[in-house]
């Protein structure tokens, strides 16, 4: 599946999920449905990979939130390849450490 915002790799164990551009409140509106249902749709870990986007908005942490509380448990849930700019919104809304990314970023 691709999108104007997120392509899906299939793996042998788990989804990789690229996600690009500028990840802001309309953005996050329009993808949010899907990119739930892709993560949903494996039994195994899902991997956010960051590596092309510029800027995040808070309704993003939201998604990262509910899907890194679905699959974190039982499956595994990453995130990868931040950019500066993208790292600070993690760590200002405290997610950075919360979520574990400072052992793998």
């Amino acid at each position: 599946m691709s999108t104007e915002h997120f392509t899906v790799q299939d793996l042998e164990n788990g989804r990789l999920i690229l996600l690009q551009g500028q990840l802001h409140a309309a953005a996050c509106g329009s993808m949010n449905d899907d990119l739930l249902a892709v993560c949903e749709e494996t039994d195994g870990p899902v991997t956010f990979d960051l590596g092309g986007v510029s800027f995040v908005a808070s309704s993003f942490l939201r998604t990262v939130l509910t899907v890194n509380r679905a699959k974190a448990r039982d499956a595994g849930f990453a995130i990868i390849n931040v950019q500066p700019e993208v790292k600070k919104v993690f760590k200002m809304a405290g997610l950075w450490d919360a979520l574990g990314m400072s052992k793998t970023n």
